[in-house]
């Protein structure tokens, strides 16, 4: 499938199920509504951050003021979607915060299809954008059935797209033990 494509097809299920929440009147439904919704768009700004942003990074040389915009963009949608998973669904402050995530990332999706996803498609073959698409679909259904902590960088080609055959995640070891650091070691006290 088609890597634009998807990502739409992703803020509109994004959409919808926030949409599902408001109109939900049980709060057993709506806390785990909430916890899917938080789940879907961790998994979904992370694949663009991995896959479709340096693409798109390398194509726009001279304005990338827009890819810049959208890092931020997810670093706000984050932060309403962890707040909203820490509200009760009870709580006062529930529906005001459940607005503001709706928000947040209606003007992510509409930034993204009207500036970035037309460059991105100016800039890429529609074989780049099908091989980029089915390792966002691979990443996207891993993130969202194991749930990888954030911390667990996704991992991508260094040509700047993924090649087919690669596996999408790969759980590393964390950063100190790949420079061969390794964790502290406790201090042995002598008598």
């Amino acid at each position: 499938m088609d890597a634009l494509d998807l990502l739409e097809q992703q803020h509109l299920e994004v959409s919808d199920l926030m949409a599902r929440i408001a109109a939900e009147p049980s709060p057993g439904l709506r806390t785990s509504m909430v916890a899917q919704l938080s789940r879907m768009i961790d998994a979904h700004v992370r694949i663009e951050e991995t896959y479709l942003y340096p693409v798109c990074a390398e194509r726009m040389a001279g304005d990338r003021k827009p890819l810049h915009d959208a890092y931020e963009q997810h670093g706000l949608a984050r932060f309403a979607a962890d707040n909203l998973l820490r509200t009760r669904v009870t709580d006062v402050r529930f529906e005001a915060r459940l607005r503001l995530l709706r928000d947040v990332f209606a003007h992510h999706a509409d930034e993204e299809e009207g500036v970035i996803f037309p460059k991105a498609k100016r800039g890429l073959t529609d074989e780049q954008l099908d091989v980029i698409g089915s390792d966002l679909e691979r990443a996207y259904e891993v993130l969202l059935r194991v749930g990888v902590p954030a911390g667990v960088p996704l991992v991508r080609s260094q040509r700047g797209w993924p090649r087919r055959g690669t596996h999408t995640l790969r759980a590393l070891r964390p950063m100190s033990r790949r420079r061969g650091e390794g964790p502290p070691r406790p201090r042995v006290l002598s008598r």
